[in-house]
């Protein structure tokens, strides 16, 4: 089929070259990625909300992206790679045509037992290309259910983004913490989804690319 083939095409490894005219119908939009984007259902929900807009979904999960791809066939304003992120996001999101307005990391990982292993894949090289790439102006979204991840979490996006990055509170009802109270967003992911039901926290932070 037509799809297995167009799929198995954006399983290979990255970095590689990206065809962005034939994976969006306008690669001009402006650009959303969700950095461990699992069964993609942030993605498909946004992206039914905003057809104005692109969005990215990069897993490392190759069954994962498989799915994604073969449930999203026809919609040309959501996509998905199976790719470590930590590695190749430079590579993949510099040759995007259009400006990175948004980067969302959301509860990687939730499997893992340890709490020092969910958020791995947030190391320095991987915060200093989002800094890079994404136009001013633009927004870092994370969250986990884990405090002491959340907290060691915004210590490295301040201390790697070189005075570039900055938490936005003003716009947002925060709690004590300085922690956002919602979802920014009001689409929750499925592992949001699933803390929630069990009466779990949340710990959310926007940030904000100001130069």
């Amino acid at each position: 089929m037509y799809l297995e083939a167009h799929a198995d095409i954006y399983l290979e490894a990255y970095p590689s070259e990206i065809d962005w005219h034939a994976i969006f119908g306008n690669p001009s939009q402006p650009l959303l990625v969700d950095i461990g984007s699992g069964n993609g259902l942030f993605i498909f929900k946004m992206a039914a909300r905003h057809n104005d807009k692109n969005f990215l979904g990069l897993e490392i999960n190759k069954k994962l992206v498989q799915h994604c791809l073969n449930s999203h066939y026809g919609l040309k304003n959501r996509h998905f790679i199976a790719t470590n992120a930590t590695s190749t996001f430079r590579s993949i999101v510099s040759s995007y045509p259009g400006e990175l307005v948004l980067v969302s990391i959301q509860c990687p990982n939730p499997d893992f037992n340890k709490p020092e292993h969910r958020w791995r894949m947030l190391q320095r090289s991987l915060i200093e290309a989002i800094t890079d790439l994404l136009k001013t102006g633009g927004k870092v979204f994370l969250q986990s259910d884990v405090e002491a991840v959340a907290v060691r979490t915004r210590e490295q996006i301040l201390m790697y983004g070189n005075g570039n990055l900055a938490i936005l509170e003003d716009d947002f009802k925060v709690d004590r913490g300085g922690w956002l109270e919602e979802n920014p967003f009001g689409i929750r992911s499925d592992w949001e989804q699933h803390v929630i039901d069990r009466g779990g926290p949340m710990y959310r932070l926007m940030i904000l690319k100001i130069k």
